[in-house]
């Protein structure tokens, strides 16, 4: 029972998808073909190292599960920067590579295009001005916006806003904006300094104008002797302002402290989780979440979260410490190039990662398209310190 258990999940790992080509090949038959040469190009020194290590151990943890001897990977360093990338995708090239993963921040990317005999598999979430050589594998905006759009429609909302920083994320929230996919009832931007975040909430849900309704009706109500006037009196005295905002969603383009900051000003100004849908982007599951009341609730789009926990696991056991979660596409991209190559007789040809019938990895179901991963995303909401799926 448990040797079936293990190749299930192994061949899922391993993308059996579409097609049962994979099993139908023989252990002895795959000693006998040529080698999968596969280019890593990563920062492996200085300030970006331990994000690199990390992606490198999810792709050494992924060719321990692929257990075939005639794929060789060739780990350079990137460096984290576009020069160093460069000189390491040259090198790759005097080698006869013609499959690189990485690198990771789209700033390396700058001069690869002129490689154009050498595809990359990236790890940039930026899916815009990409070199046709070059595919961009992050988890993108319009993956992220076309699932919020999915469940928008399931929960119907009508009156979303849309609030991002001030000279922050601009690419991604152009993205959204210009797309305009969500229908956004107001567009609102917010200043970095936290400081000045609750004023500007205050603004957008009208907050002294809802309070200073509230006082009025309750002066009015304590000059009456009614029964009524007296049981409504004692419910106002309890709340903080009175009447509703006019929106029923809010979509959040931020992270970290600012996002629990916006978050948290939405509270102070009187508007509930309950009563109002939030929403933000891929937030990789951020536990610290859970320590603020205001992320209540909160939802964002991600990919499967099951999966994501076994290959924690796994790669805890292996290496004995946490991986960084967005590994888990460098684990799936050397799934990838493994599965192409060995369905079309262990040759690696670059047409195949653009099969329409796309691809399922541990982070979930995806299709390359236009040089970047479309991938189907899930819904999640932060809720009693778990992270529950919606949708």
């Amino acid at each position: 029972m448990k040797k079936f258990f293990v190749f299930s999940i192994v061949t899922y790992l391993l993308f059996i998808i579409n097609s049962s080509a994979i099993a139908d090949n023989s252990n002895d038959n795959l000693e006998n073909k040529k080698i999968l040469k596969v280019g890593v190009l990563l920062p492996l020194s200085g300030e970006f190292q331990s994000i690199g290590e990390s992606f490198l151990n999810a792709i050494q943890l992924a060719l321990y599960d692929i257990s075939n001897k005639n794929i060789k990977i060739y780990p350079k360093d990137s460096k984290g920067n576009a020069l160093s990338s460069y000189q390491s995708a040259k090198e790759f090239e005097e080698q006869g590579i013609e499959i690189v993963i990485g690198p990771i921040f789209n700033e390396s990317l700058e001069r690869l295009g002129e490689i154009n005999k050498i595809t990359f598999i990236a790890f940039t979430n930026k899916n815009t001005q990409v070199s046709n050589n070059i595919i961009a594998f992050g988890i993108n905006i319009d993956s992220q916006i076309d699932v919020l759009k999915e469940y928008f429609s399931k929960i119907e909302v009508s009156k979303t806003l849309l609030l991002y920083p001030k000279s922050e994320f601009s690419n991604q929230s152009q993205s959204v904006k210009e797309k305009d996919i969500l229908k956004f009832y107001r567009i609102y931007t917010y200043d970095t300094n936290p400081k000045k975040i609750t004023g500007e909430i205050e603004k957008i849900t009208k907050y002294r104008e809802r309070k200073k309704d509230l006082e009025r009706r309750i002066k009015i109500l304590e000059k009456s002797d009614l029964y009524k006037d007296k049981n409504e009196l004692k419910k106002l005295e309890q709340m903080h302002t009175l009447g509703s905002v006019n929106f029923d969603s809010v979509v959040i383009i931020d992270f970290g402290e600012r996002l629990k900051s916006v978050l948290s000003s939405f509270m102070f100004s009187d508007v509930s989780s309950n009563t109002v849908n939030f929403f933000t982007i891929n937030q990789w599951f951020d536990k610290s979440f859970f320590n603020e009341n205001a992320m209540q609730n909160l939802h964002f789009p991600s990919i499967d979260f099951n999966n994501l926990k076994k290959f924690n696991k796994k790669f805890i056991d292996s290496f004995n410490k946490q991986p960084l979660e967005v590994s888990i596409l460098a684990y799936d991209a050397l799934g990838l190039i493994y599965y192409c190559w060995s369905n079309n007789n262990f040759q690696f040809k670059k047409d195949q990662l653009y099969s329409k019938k796309g691809f399922k990895g541990l982070h979930g179901e995806f299709l390359i398209e236009d040089n970047s991963s479309k991938q189907k995303l899930k819904i999640y909401k932060v809720s009693n310190n778990k992270f529950v799926k919606v949708y």
